[in-house]
Protein backbone atom coordinates (compact mmCIF):
# COMPACT_ATOMS: atom_id res chain seq x y z
CA UNK A 1 0.00 0.00 0.00
CA UNK A 2 1.31 3.71 -0.98
CA UNK A 3 0.73 5.31 2.23
CA UNK A 4 1.72 8.65 0.80
CA UNK A 5 -1.76 8.30 -1.56
CA UNK A 6 -3.48 7.92 2.27
CA UNK A 7 -5.91 10.97 2.80
CA UNK A 8 -5.25 12.02 6.63
CA UNK A 9 -8.12 13.49 7.31
CA UNK A 10 -10.42 10.59 6.49
CA UNK A 11 -8.16 7.93 8.29
CA UNK A 12 -8.38 10.63 11.27
CA UNK A 13 -12.30 10.93 11.58
CA UNK A 14 -11.99 6.63 11.02
CA UNK A 15 -10.04 6.27 14.18
CA UNK A 16 -11.87 8.71 15.84
CA UNK A 17 -14.48 5.96 15.04
CA UNK A 18 -12.50 3.23 16.68
CA UNK A 19 -11.38 1.95 13.42
CA UNK A 20 -7.81 0.04 14.50
CA UNK A 21 -6.70 -0.53 10.63
CA UNK A 22 -7.00 3.18 10.27
CA UNK A 23 -4.68 3.94 13.73
CA UNK A 24 -2.45 0.91 11.66
CA UNK A 25 -2.47 2.81 8.35
CA UNK A 26 -1.77 6.17 10.41
CA UNK A 27 1.03 4.71 12.15
CA UNK A 28 2.64 3.20 8.78
CA UNK A 29 2.49 6.80 7.08
CA UNK A 30 3.96 8.36 9.58
CA UNK A 31 6.66 6.01 10.58
CA UNK A 32 9.47 7.50 8.75
CA UNK A 33 8.38 11.16 9.86
CA UNK A 34 9.27 9.78 13.87
CA UNK A 35 12.41 7.60 12.76
CA UNK A 36 13.47 10.93 10.75
CA UNK A 37 12.87 13.00 14.40
CA UNK A 38 14.33 9.89 16.58
CA UNK A 39 17.38 10.02 14.60
CA UNK A 40 18.11 13.48 14.93
CA UNK A 41 17.99 13.25 19.00
CA UNK A 42 19.32 9.93 19.22
CA UNK A 43 23.41 10.76 19.39
CA UNK A 44 22.14 13.63 21.95
CA UNK A 45 20.48 11.23 24.72
CA UNK A 46 22.41 7.60 23.74
CA UNK A 47 24.89 8.52 26.68
CA UNK A 48 21.47 8.08 28.83
CA UNK A 49 21.26 4.63 28.32
CA UNK A 50 18.21 5.46 25.97
CA UNK A 51 17.72 3.30 22.72
CA UNK A 52 16.19 4.34 19.43
CA UNK A 53 13.27 2.32 19.85
CA UNK A 54 12.94 4.72 22.86
CA UNK A 55 12.88 7.58 21.07
CA UNK A 56 10.29 6.06 18.12
CA UNK A 57 7.95 5.11 20.75
CA UNK A 58 7.98 8.54 22.06
CA UNK A 59 7.37 9.76 18.70
CA UNK A 60 4.18 7.58 18.60
CA UNK A 61 3.23 8.76 21.93
CA UNK A 62 3.39 12.18 19.82
CA UNK A 63 1.52 10.94 16.83
CA UNK A 64 -1.05 9.71 18.73
CA UNK A 65 -1.24 13.14 20.84
CA UNK A 66 -1.31 15.01 17.44
CA UNK A 67 -4.08 12.57 15.81
CA UNK A 68 -6.62 13.06 19.51
CA UNK A 69 -6.03 17.14 19.50
CA UNK A 70 -6.13 18.17 15.60
CA UNK A 71 -8.91 20.11 14.56
CA UNK A 72 -9.44 21.11 11.04
CA UNK A 73 -10.48 24.55 12.27
CA UNK A 74 -6.41 25.20 12.54
CA UNK A 75 -5.97 26.17 9.56
CA UNK A 76 -3.18 23.85 8.63
CA UNK A 77 -2.00 20.56 7.78
CA UNK A 78 -2.77 17.58 9.31
CA UNK A 79 1.35 16.40 8.31
CA UNK A 80 2.45 19.85 9.24
CA UNK A 81 0.98 19.26 12.79
CA UNK A 82 2.04 16.01 13.59
CA UNK A 83 5.44 16.79 12.54
CA UNK A 84 5.49 19.65 14.65
CA UNK A 85 4.05 18.08 17.64
CA UNK A 86 6.68 14.76 17.08
CA UNK A 87 9.53 17.12 17.07
CA UNK A 88 8.45 19.11 19.87
CA UNK A 89 7.66 15.99 22.17
CA UNK A 90 10.90 14.54 20.92
CA UNK A 91 13.04 17.94 22.23
CA UNK A 92 10.94 17.90 25.49
CA UNK A 93 11.68 14.46 26.16
CA UNK A 94 15.45 14.73 24.93
CA UNK A 95 16.16 18.48 26.86
CA UNK A 96 14.55 16.32 30.21
CA UNK A 97 16.99 13.47 29.65
CA UNK A 98 19.47 16.07 29.58
CA UNK A 99 18.83 18.28 32.75
CA UNK A 100 20.87 17.73 35.70
CA UNK A 101 18.37 18.18 37.91
CA UNK A 102 17.27 14.76 37.77
CA UNK A 103 21.50 13.39 37.61
CA UNK A 104 21.52 11.54 41.06
CA UNK A 105 17.97 9.11 40.65
CA UNK A 106 19.20 8.81 36.93
CA UNK A 107 22.36 7.20 37.83
CA UNK A 108 21.72 5.46 41.46
CA UNK A 109 22.38 1.90 41.97
CA UNK A 110 19.57 0.54 43.39
CA UNK A 111 20.72 -3.00 44.29
CA UNK A 112 17.54 -5.38 44.17
CA UNK A 113 16.67 -8.89 43.33
CA UNK A 114 14.07 -8.60 40.57
CA UNK A 115 12.92 -12.42 41.04
CA UNK A 116 11.78 -11.66 44.62
CA UNK A 117 10.54 -7.91 44.75
CA UNK A 118 8.28 -8.41 41.31
CA UNK A 119 6.07 -11.51 41.50
CA UNK A 120 3.20 -9.40 43.52
CA UNK A 121 -0.50 -10.62 42.30
CA UNK A 122 -2.04 -8.61 39.31
CA UNK A 123 -4.72 -7.94 41.51
CA UNK A 124 -2.55 -5.29 43.10
CA UNK A 125 -0.72 -3.71 40.17
CA UNK A 126 -1.32 -0.61 38.32
CA UNK A 127 -2.48 -2.25 35.27
CA UNK A 128 -6.14 -4.10 36.76
CA UNK A 129 -6.93 -1.53 38.89
CA UNK A 130 -6.59 1.76 36.71
CA UNK A 131 -7.22 0.12 33.08
CA UNK A 132 -10.64 -1.24 31.82
CA UNK A 133 -10.61 -4.01 29.26
CA UNK A 134 -11.61 -1.09 26.63
CA UNK A 135 -8.99 1.25 27.02
CA UNK A 136 -6.59 -1.31 27.40
CA UNK A 137 -7.62 -2.88 24.15
CA UNK A 138 -7.10 1.05 22.71
CA UNK A 139 -3.86 1.54 24.72
CA UNK A 140 -2.28 -1.41 22.95
CA UNK A 141 -1.63 0.88 20.15
CA UNK A 142 0.30 3.34 21.54
CA UNK A 143 3.47 1.12 22.13
CA UNK A 144 5.70 -1.33 19.95
CA UNK A 145 4.89 -4.97 19.41
CA UNK A 146 7.93 -5.94 22.12
CA UNK A 147 6.26 -3.60 24.75
CA UNK A 148 2.85 -4.41 23.75
CA UNK A 149 3.73 -8.03 24.50
CA UNK A 150 4.87 -7.55 27.61
CA UNK A 151 2.07 -5.03 28.66
CA UNK A 152 -0.80 -7.65 27.81
CA UNK A 153 0.78 -10.66 29.17
CA UNK A 154 1.31 -8.65 32.58
CA UNK A 155 -2.41 -7.35 32.13
CA UNK A 156 -3.25 -10.87 32.03
CA UNK A 157 -1.90 -12.18 35.38
CA UNK A 158 1.77 -12.93 34.51
CA UNK A 159 4.50 -12.62 37.05
CA UNK A 160 7.63 -11.22 35.47
CA UNK A 161 9.32 -14.75 35.83
CA UNK A 162 6.81 -16.19 33.96
CA UNK A 163 6.78 -13.37 31.16
CA UNK A 164 10.86 -13.07 30.59
CA UNK A 165 10.41 -17.00 29.91
CA UNK A 166 7.43 -16.88 27.73
CA UNK A 167 9.05 -14.16 25.89
CA UNK A 168 12.91 -15.19 26.15
CA UNK A 169 14.10 -11.94 27.39
CA UNK A 170 15.44 -10.89 30.36
CA UNK A 171 14.16 -10.25 33.57
CA UNK A 172 15.89 -6.63 33.30
CA UNK A 173 13.95 -6.25 30.40
CA UNK A 174 10.29 -6.65 31.30
CA UNK A 175 10.81 -4.79 34.42
CA UNK A 176 12.42 -1.75 31.98
CA UNK A 177 9.91 -2.19 29.56
CA UNK A 178 6.77 -1.98 32.05
CA UNK A 179 8.68 0.70 33.91
CA UNK A 180 8.43 3.09 30.57
CA UNK A 181 4.82 1.89 30.17
CA UNK A 182 4.51 2.98 33.99
CA UNK A 183 5.68 6.32 33.56
CA UNK A 184 3.82 6.79 30.08
CA UNK A 185 0.75 5.93 31.90
CA UNK A 186 1.61 8.20 34.90
CA UNK A 187 2.09 10.86 32.96
CA UNK A 188 -0.86 10.58 30.43
CA UNK A 189 -3.16 9.94 33.76
CA UNK A 190 -1.88 12.40 36.14
CA UNK A 191 -4.90 12.63 38.19
CA UNK A 192 -4.74 8.52 38.96
CA UNK A 193 -1.86 8.98 40.93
Amino acid sequence: MDYKQVNDYEVISMIRENDDDARDIMYQKYLPVIRKGASKYFFDVKKHGVEFDDLVQEGWIALDSAIKSYRESYDVLFYTFAKYCIDNHLYNYCKRLNNKKNYVLDNADFDCDLTETKDFKVGSSFLEEMISEETFKQMKYLFNIKDSAVLELRYNGFSYNEISSLLDIPLSTVDGRLYKIRKYLQSYYKNWY
